[in-house]
């Protein structure tokens, strides 16, 4: 009979110990039964051969009510995203969809089905392998969960987990634990319905199953997202967004509001912005002489999550790059100039109304080299 350890107190101590236990239980080749953000799961050691056959046996592709595949054998957890992708083929086509998801997706409750790597990775057990190449799918995951994080960082090696039927209680049923020699028991899930799996080919996804993530939200999240950025968000960025917006929704023949659908997000940003005004009087004349009604816009700073979350980030001047470099040197790679000679677009703060003209018509025109590098490299 499996041991229970109750951390539903969510005592810290008691937590930590527990996940002790947990991994020094992993350690000997058994499986555990821990909580997680949408559920429970059955986890072992990835590299332990008898317990990566114990989490094979249910490996039958089933449908659940909305028809939807689940993913036979189980998901590898590892503690960040090159740990798990190290493990998939990424083609050219699909990095920079499987980097924007890992990005945005993790850590959390999705997990993302990719195409195997050709060769046998290092500290894997075989059969699980030979699991993955059979199907030529490779279900991994990074979790948030406080639980399977201390056991990643314990354990040292990857994790791989099955998902286990709930009672309307939230809890393990009873028999979905029968070969595990611990069970950490934590109460009912912060969200409901278990992980959210997409599956990714070529530069294509599509939601496979449904789980405490919404299919809309992961739409959200495999948009290009593009950023611009100039001092305070109130003329320069501001200008560049609205009009990548209409002559966007232009060159794909959609609305403003569609653009989503179309895989794109815009928006803009200040690096030094404090955030909550509205767009310059001179800017918003400007975007109104050309149909932009830009009333609703208030301005926000370039924040470390809006950075990373950006797929490509469009400075006005060699100033505000360098400033993100400073501050975000990883984004070194989605970060450009509005110019494609590497010119400033110049601040019209305090300028009459023809130097805002100017200015907005400066950054219409480096706009078209954009777009059209945008929809030649898009899948859409």
């Amino acid at each position: 009979m499996a041991e229970v350890l109750d951390i539903r107190g969510g005592d810290e101590q008691a937590v930590a110990k527990a996940v002790t236990r947990a991994a020094e239980t992993v350690a000997d080749g058994q499986l555990v039964v821990i909580p997680d953000e949408a559920g429970y799961h059955m986890v072992g050691s990835i590299v332990d051969p008898s317990a990566a056959e114990s989490l094979l046996r249910p490996t039958v592709l089933t449908k659940q009510s909305d028809n939807s595949d689940v993913l036979p054998g189980p998901v590898v957890l590892g503690p960040d995203a090159a740990s798990v992708l190290g493990l998939a083929s990424v083609s050219t086509d699909s990095e920079e969809l499987v980097q924007r998801l890992s990005r945005r997706c993790w850590p959390a409750p999705v997990v993302m089905d990719l195409v195997p790597q050709t060769t046998p990775p290092n500290n894997c057990s075989a059969s699980w392998w030979t699991h993955v190449t059979d199907t030529g799918q490779l279900p991994v995951r990074v979790p948030a969960h406080e639980v399977p994080r201390g056991l990643l960082d314990l354990a040292d090696t990857l994790l791989l987990a099955r998902p286990l039927d709930l009672t309307d209680s939230g809890d393990p049923t009873p028999g979905s634990c029968d070969s595990a020699t611990l069970i950490l028991q934590a109460g009912p899930s912060r969200f409901t319905g278990g992980d959210t799996t997409i599956r990714i080919r070529e530069n294509r996804w599509d939601v496979t199953h449904e789980g405490a993530v919404g299919a809309a939200t992961v739409a959200r999240m495999a948009c290009r997202a593009v950023v611009f950025v100039c001092t305070g968000n109130t003329c320069r960025s501001p200008m560049a967004e609205a009009l990548f917006r209409k002559m966007l929704a232009e060159r794909l023949q959609c609305r403003d509001e569609e653009l989503v659908d179309r895989g794109f997000l815009v928006g803009s940003a200040g690096v030094a912005a404090y955030g909550g005004s509205p767009i310059s009087l001179e800017a918003a004349e400007s975007l109104r002489e050309r149909g932009i009604d830009s009333a609703s816009h208030v301005s926000q700073p370039l924040t470390a999550g809006l950075a990373i979350q950006a797929d490509h980030l469009v400075a006005m001047t060699r100033g505000h790059r360098d400033s993100i470099l400073n501050a975000w040197p990883d984004t070194a790679s989605r970060l450009r100039l509005l110019d494609p000679n590497g010119l400033d677009i110049d601040d019209p703060i305090g300028g009459s109304p023809a130097v805002y003209a100017e200015c907005c018509r400066e950054i219409e025109t480096r706009l078209e080299t954009l777009i059209d590098e945008f929809l030649d490299s898009s899948p859409n």
